[in-house]
């Protein structure tokens, strides 16, 4: 069979095989693959829950984002006692966050124990709030009081060519906001570490603007198809969605034997033999004597083998020992704990380290297994671990529990963690309530209490929080439906047994259960598990099923296009090129054309160039392949742009 390419629905063409050429990773709303529930790399959410010292934040399955602890009012100053939404609330100026525009994203950093910035992302632009350096250089904002930035003269505080939905992962340290594109570019705005990434230096004018991360490879292209981007002070990791490393700034690792070393440039990190990686983290070591921290690399794999990299001296890599690793390690479970045996720790979900913050000796992490259960090993400040003394852990099975009846026992099942600079907040199934351990204060715990402390146990006695990705009830999804159409509320549904789950038009188990879930409209809908499954009916999980928005996801899921006429009796073509014999009344057999291409082992090439950037005049309607961003290009007259799958009528 000929192949037959008419350049007048050229268009359609290009539209329907970019995907395969270029991957979008970004998934609208709530990303439910998360917490002990991750599968797919290249679509991961590492940051429905974030926390720093005494404060934290969280993305709620609606896509409100909610902030609590010390220094989180809008003023940069006043603490917050109970998970307040980021909203705009003109009538309480101390948590009036005036931003205009959907929120998308947030991130968030503190250094040592008294200071917070955080950063929230909407459609508008990005905003941020807090200590001031702390997040991101007083050479951008000295407002401590919530503000829109602009940096790189751009009102919005992005990168060049990037829009606040283009944003796949924003992540903060100190002095760090990294972004990843949903196109997969890496950008970093920063403070300190030499980690621009692009090998500049650091200085108060490179602080103040976004740089692009290139490779120590010939020539320095830039670092594409990253898919997540996490970080320290002073130092950076990255994976690609073909499974790569990298990492870049002071005092890095790339498991080739040899000591901590500085990199200006991206460099690639050797993974484990067999390793196929599927999420990253770091941690860092400062002690009180040392002017720069040194790094710990966390790399779990798709087979839930979890490796450790980098400085030990907390016991941050699990191993059992302080030694630093030059090549990666796996942690060990060196006591015999609750029955679980001894030997490498594996069947792991999901990690946690203490990423977004920086103090001596803080350097520690949290993980969830396929089972359900937790570990933590490292430091233990504030009672950071739930470990009942102070200092340095081998790992610890379900850490943290108590006798009480609203702790943690070790029959419970956790489904979201997140590990701050003095605290840990979780969530386990059958709660409506997040839980805390470590260091209370200032509204750290989100209690509604202003009192303090350091409990070591954990406790639930906090506020309800329906974080995205961590159903305390069945697991479930939201679901999108295109104009016209209706929701089976069965295809929600992610539990192994889906007739276990029974739904509800309320939050109310006592409520009439919906007789026909098949065919069901916009609007909010509860599961909870059935009576005959014998599982907890205290708590239901929430959905809303919602049409497309008619911007980016409608476009890639709703999409019309328009076949190519057929008609015989159409204008014929007049041009074509054939590797083939030419047959009679070819081109001119086939209709409405311009020029007909015609292969049936040939592709159709256009210019390809190492980046848009090389082009120096270019011209409305230009399109090239960049072989760095990997994608066919159109220049639109302003910026050069993927070329993505869309709907249009005409």
């Amino acid at each position: 069979m000929k192949n037959i390419y008419v350049l007048t629905v050229f268009s359609l063409f290009l539209t329907g095989i970019l995907s395969g050429i270029k991957a979008q990773y970004c998934i609208s709303g709530c990303n439910s693959n998360a917490f002990v529930y991750s599968t797919d790399p290249n679509t991961l959410e590492y940051d429905n829950m974030i926390s720093v010292f005494h404060s934290s934040m969280a993305k709620e399955k609606d896509g409100t984002f909610k902030i609590w602890g010390q220094g989180a009012g809008s003023d940069g100053v006043k603490a917050i006692y109970t998970p307040t939404v980021i909203a705009p609330n003109a009538s309480v100026t101390t948590v009036n966050y005036n931003y205009t525009g959907s929120p998308l994203r947030v991130a968030a950093a503190s250094v040592e124990a008294s200071s917070q910035q955080f950063a929230i992302l909407t459609t508008d632009g990005l905003y941020v709030w807090g200590t001031v350096n702390t997040l991101i250089s007083n050479s951008i904002t000295n407002n401590a009081t919530f503000n829109k930035i602009t940096v790189n003269g751009k009102s919005d505080g992005l990168p060049p060519g990037v829009n606040p939905t283009d944003v796949k992962m924003m992540f903060g340290a100190p002095l760090t906001l990294a972004i990843v594109t949903c196109t997969g570019e890496a950008w970093v705005l920063s403070g300190m570490g030499s980690k621009n990434g692009d090998g500049t230096v650091d200085n108060t004018a490179n602080s103040g603007v976004w740089h692009r991360v290139k490779t120590a490879d010939a020539g320095n292209p830039n670092l594409a198809n990253v898919v997540a981007m996490r970080g320290s002070q002073y130092a950076m990791f990255a994976l690609t969605s073909t499974g790569k490393l990298y990492t870049w700034g002071t005092n890095t690792y790339i498991n080739n034997g040899a000591a901590a070393a500085n990199r200006t440039y991206a460099t690639e990190v050797t993974a484990p033999a067999g390793a196929v990686p599927k999420m990253i983290g770091m941690t860092q070591y400062k002690s009180t004597q040392a002017a720069i921290p040194t790094h710990s690399y966390y790399l779990l794999a798709t087979d839930g083998k979890l490796y450790g990299m980098g400085n030990n001296t907390n016991k941050q890599l699990g191993d059992g020992t302080t030694t630093e690793r030059t090549g990666w390690v796996q942690p060990q479970k060196v006591t015999n704990q609750n029955g679980q045996g001894t030997g490498v720790l594996e069947n792991i979900a999901y990690i946690s380290p203490n990423e977004h913050s920086t103090y001596s000796n803080t350097a520690a992490i949290n993980v969830l297994t396929t089972n359900f259960k937790q570990w933590a090993w490292g430091n233990n400040s504030g009672n950071m671990l739930g470990g009942t003394n102070s200092g340095n852990y081998d790992p610890i099975y379900m850490p943290g529990q108590s006798t009480n009846a609203n702790g943690l026992s070790v029959t419970d099942e956790v489904v979201a963690i997140e590990t701050g600079g003095h605290t840990t907040v979780n969530v386990k199934k059958c709660s409506q309530f997040f839980g805390y351990v470590g260091h209370k204060t200032n509204g750290s715990m989100g209690d509604g209490s202003e009192l303090g402390g350091n409990p070591n146990t954990y406790s639930y006695s906090t506020a309800i929080l329906v974080v995205c990705g961590a159903d305390a009830g069945p697991r479930i999804q939201n679901l999108n439906i295109c104009q016209g159409t209706t929701a089976n509320l069965n295809n929600a549904v992610q539990e192994a047994n889906p007739s276990e789950v029974e739904w509800h038009a309320t939050n109310d188990v006592n409520s009439p259960v919906i007789a026909n879930v098949t065919s069901v409209g916009p609007g909010t809908y509860y599961g909870f598990f059935t009576v005959a499954s014998g599982k907890c009916r205290i708590v239901g999980s929430v959905i809303t099923v919602a049409y497309y928005d008619a911007a980016g996801a409608y476009a890639n899921n709703c999409t019309c296009t328009k076949d190519g006429s057929s008609t015989t009796g159409g204008a014929p073509t007049k041009f074509g090129i054939t590797t083939l014999n030419k047959l009679s009344r070819w081109p001119e057999g086939v209709p409405n054309g311009f020029i007909a291409l015609e292969s049936k082992d040939k592709g159709f090439v256009i210019t390809r160039v190492a980046n848009s950037g090389v082009i120096t005049e270019p011209k409305k309607g230009m399109l090239i392949y960049d072989i760095a961003d990997q994608c066919v290009k159109l220049y639109n007259g302003s910026f050069w742009r993927c070329l993505k799958k869309s709907c249009n009528d005409y």
